[in-house]
């Protein structure tokens, strides 16, 4: 194991590329992956501030708002443009609505005409979901009345009334018991995270190995022994497996130490199953790191591919900004990368509800995707050394 016991003599040599990408990267991870104060402290129950301007005076104005009330804590707002301004900038208030003169009148005649409702203005925060929500129930709301006067012929006030009785109504919630416990966020978001550094250490660690055993002098010597091509080939292959396991071990130790009381105790296999596919990663980005030095890049070009192919994959992965975010033309070329994958085997530990191979099976299988582009790549970079090989003879 001469050739193995060397390569890792090499990448420990190298302290700053394990320092800076693997220690130093973890770090930052842990900094992304912990909540904030503050908004932990605003994640309340409390009904969001709503606003109603109400410019008609009419029973389905009076109406709408009343509804309002009921869902919302109503805060006053002048009918001026600054104060509108001032709401919307400051973010004081989740929901604005502005109903304009004679919207009361121009619905009724809109339903018994069967035409289209007549729009309000609404101004909806942009620091929060929770004005969308207050414009949905709004809309569902005004949809009531405008199908009580279109279908039951009913005066704005019956409609009002039937509208308030509607959505006063409430459905029968029944808990659906967990066998296991979903992963914290905040640890799904350290292991997404994790996938830059993972890849950018094993890539340039591998690379800088490589490339030393590449050079002439070096490839004279081995030759010269009386190791076998195939006994050689080997090793490096071991060695490139171990940066990678390397690499991963220090991620899951430092996501487990850190997050260690975030995690359940029913939740410990849905950690080794994204453990698993953060491995699975790992031993990928060393496949890559195995092609690139049997393409005998040298270190400067192999530190570059890094970094910039490192940060590209994780945000294809969701790792920067969540997958839902992107274009459907980014999302269709992330399902060529390895990265998609292993987020998707991450991810999926959060809203699993059970521990069965059913549950579990689909997260595996994104992980065996992964493996797929191991498999290819560490295939391209043999037949990269061989045709290396065959013209050097």
């Amino acid at each position: 194991m001469h050739v193995f016991r060397t390569a890792l003599k090499i990448v420990a040599a190298h302290r700053l590329y394990i320092l800076i990408y693997l220690v130093l990267m973890s770090m930052f991870g842990l900094f992304t992956g912990q909540p904030s104060t503050g908004a932990t402290d605003q994640n309340t129950n409390s009904a969001p501030t709503v606003a109603v301007i109400d410019r008609d005076g009419s029973t389905i104005s009076h109406g709408v708002t009343t509804y309002l009330e009921s869902v919302g804590t109503i805060q006053t707002v002048a009918d001026t443009k600054r104060a509108l301004q001032d709401a919307t900038a400051q973010g004081t208030i989740q929901y604005i609505l502005i109903i304009p003169q004679g919207y009361g009148s121009a619905l009724e005649q809109a339903a018994t005409s069967g035409e289209n409702a007549p729009a309000l203005e609404t101004i909806v925060s942009y620091k929060s979901a929770e004005g969308s929500l207050m414009d949905a129930r709004t809309e569902a709301y005004l949809n009531q009345i405008y199908n009580q006067i279109a279908i039951a012929q009913s005066s704005p006030a019956e409609a009002v009334a039937s509208a308030q009785e509607t959505m006063a109504q409430a459905a029968e919630v029944k808990s659906i018991e967990q066998d296991t416990t979903p992963l914290p966020n905040n640890l799904i978001i350290f292991l997404r995270f994790s996938i830059y550094p993972i890849f950018a250490f094993s890539v340039i660690a591998i690379s800088v190995f490589m490339t030393a055993l590449n050079r002439r002098e070096v490839a004279g010597r081995l030759r010269a022994t009386s190791l076998t091509g195939f006994s050689r080939g080997t090793q490096v292959f071991f060695a490139c497996l171990a940066v990678g396991i390397i690499g991963w071990a220090w991620i899951t130790a430092v996501g487990f130490g850190y997050f260690q009381n975030d995690i359940a105790a029913q939740a410990l296999p849905l950690f080794a199953v994204a453990a698993a596919a953060l491995l699975a990663y790992a031993i990928t980005s060393a496949s890559i790191g195995f092609l690139l030095g049997q393409l005998g890049l040298d270190e400067r070009i192999a530190n570059a591919i890094a970094n910039i192919f490192g940060m590209v994959l994780s945000f294809l992965a969701g790792a920067w900004v969540p997958v839902e975010y992107l274009p459907d033309a980014v999302v269709a070329v992330s399902h060529f990368t390895p990265g998609y994958w292993v987020s998707q085997a991450i991810g999926g530990t959060q809203y699993v509800t059970s521990i069965s191979f059913e549950a579990l099976s689909p997260l595996f299988a994104d992980c065996g995707i992964c493996l797929l582009f191991a498999a290819a790549l560490f295939a391209v970079g043999l037949a990269v050394g061989r045709t290396k090989a065959s013209s050097a003879v």
